[in-house]
């Protein structure tokens, strides 16, 4: 009798143990980002940053409509604004979690910043922008804002949503999607919003006024430093060198709180080869991005995203890390329910104007009003060069040169360039 009391109890706790409630699967959140903003030679921050570079779908939302831009194909977003030292450009945010997951709550605080573009579309997002809005928006009279989505959770290796738009997949939105996290779909079950939309990950950018705490300073063309001013130490860093004639860079590694890390080019050839330049680039930067905590598949989906604007296109830039706490500083985030982890890696992009080139620029400024045809042309073929930077080098000359001459020019081409925008 005792025999089988003792089998049915160890039956009764292993039929206990066989029901019992599998092990919770992590919740699991990684963001990457970048910031992109710019100096002249002696570190003072440049205004003329709310300019787009890569093109965005035509499914994307801007916060001036708050509707699907039309076209298939996309286009250069051109948000009306003006005062913009940092542009906040492609955080994207990954869910990782092995089980559905309903309406969870993501909420992104941008303090002394606008949130401009983004995708899925939020629930809540504020302020909103009068898409009849005439003049632009003085970035300097901007508090706050936040936006905040509502979405479900579909585990990667499920059905993708129906909803997931369609991209070409050399489009760079196609790179950020070759992650393997869980698919995002908006949660609305009142029917608030206009649609359900569906992504890889949650989508936004920005326009800012506001300085990161880190400077540089050009003493050459070939020399400078790059100072950290942040209470919390840099992870990586290193200084890009781009033109015509091929490309250099220079990784100066961790840079510690309060300290400058000097740097120079001198007796350092270029590569000819720009997509080598970048690829070497962009494997200390993949490097970097590991050590932060991205998933391996996250961090070439940066890379890929951003390889052709950030490390082949002309100029001079410092590329690196931000700190965590900066980050968690400049763009609060909140997740409901609280993720068991949560990595941010946030890439800054500081570009700067050397000494050249502002020379440079104001020749450039002077000639454009020549007499002769030719110098006529080969200044507006320079300034055609600088792009969605050419603002920035242009107020840079107007503060910097004493030629009248050159003021005025640099007047005409702000007033042209703020036509064109509205």
């Amino acid at each position: 009798m005792i025999r089988i009391t003792a089998v049915i109890a160890l039956a009764a706790t292993l039929s206990a143990q066989g029901t019992a409630p599998a092990p919770k699967s992590p919740f699991v959140v990684h963001e990457w980002g970048t910031f992109t903003s710019m100096v002249g030679s002696d570190g003072l921050v440049l205004e003329g940053l709310q300019h787009e570079e890569e093109r965005l779908p035509g499914f994307v939302h801007e916060l001036a409509s708050l509707e699907a831009i039309a076209g298939s194909r996309g286009r250069v977003l051109k948000f009306p604004a003006t005062r913009v030292t940092q542009k906040m450009e492609t955080p994207v945010i990954y869910f990782h979690t092995a089980e559905p997951k309903s309406n969870v709550r993501v909420t992104v605080e941008f303090p002394k910043g606008l949130l401009t573009q983004f995708y899925p579309i939020p629930m809540l997002i504020a302020p909103t922008i009068d898409r009849q809005r005439k003049t632009p928006i003085d970035l300097s009279k901007i508090g706050d804002s936040f936006m905040q989505w509502n979405v479900d959770l579909i585990p990667y290796g499920s059905k993708p949503p129906k909803e997931i738009p369609q991209v070409d997949s050399e489009d760079p939105w196609a790179f950020a999607r070759e992650v393997r996290a869980a698919y995002v779909r908006t949660h609305d079950p009142k029917g608030i919003q206009r649609a359900t939309e569906a992504e890889h990950y949650l989508f936004y950018r920005g326009l800012a006024r506001f300085a990161l705490p880190f400077d540089m300073q050009v003493d050459t063309n070939d020399r400078g430093s790059f100072r950290n001013k942040s209470k919390h130490n840099v992870p990586f860093a290193a200084v890009l060198d781009m033109n015509e004639d091929g490309g250099r860079f220079r990784e100066v590694g961790a840079v510690e709180s309060g300290k400058a890390v000097k740097f120079s080019f001198r007796g350092m050839k270029r590569d000819g080869d720009r997509k080598r330049v970048a690829a070497a680039l962009g494997a200390r930067v993949f490097d970097a991005l590991i050590d932060e905590g991205l998933y391996e598949d996250e961090a070439r989906a940066m890379i890929a995203t951003w390889s052709r604007s950030w490390f082949q296109s002309n100029g001079t830039r410092v590329i690196y890390v931000l700190p965590r706490k900066e980050v968690d500083r400049v763009l609060p985030l909140r997740i409901k329910p609280k993720p068991d982890q949560t990595v941010r890696v946030l890439v800054g992009r500081m570009e700067y104007i050397t000494p050249e080139a502002e020379t440079a620029i104001e020749s450039a400024l002077e000639a454009r009003t020549s007499a002769n045809e030719q110098e006529r042309a080969l200044a507006a073929d320079y300034m055609a060069s600088l792009d969605r930077f050419l603002e920035p080098h242009v107020r840079r000359a107007l503060a910097k040169s004493t030629s009248v001459e050159v003021q005025r020019s640099a007047r005409e081409v702000l007033a042209d360039i703020a036509r064109i925008e509205q």
